[in-house]
């Protein structure tokens, strides 16, 4: 879970794109099905801090989110899938 979302790249080279976490060759499949579980914990977790929290936090929160701020994605599922 070390990156996920936008990325800008390298300082050398700054390149945004969606980023990228495998250290090991793994299959399309193997990377989509990671990055499900990865971004269904995401749900889970933001879906406890909405339970928790105060609505004083959580509500400019959301109405930032709601403004168009980009929906969860990764390299291999694409926003809103």
């Amino acid at each position: 879970m070390v990156q996920i979302g936008l990325n800008m790249g390298p300082r050398h080279a700054q390149i945004l794109g969606w980023a990228k976490s495998f250290t090991c060759k793994l299959t399309a499949e193997q990377m989509v099905y990671d990055d499900s579980d990865l971004l269904g914990a995401m749900s889970l977790l933001w879906a406890l801090v909405k339970a928790y929290l105060p609505q004083e936090i959580i509500k400019p929160v959301q109405d930032w989110l709601d403004e168009g701020f980009p929906t969860m994605a990764t390299q291999n599922i694409p926003e809103g899938y």
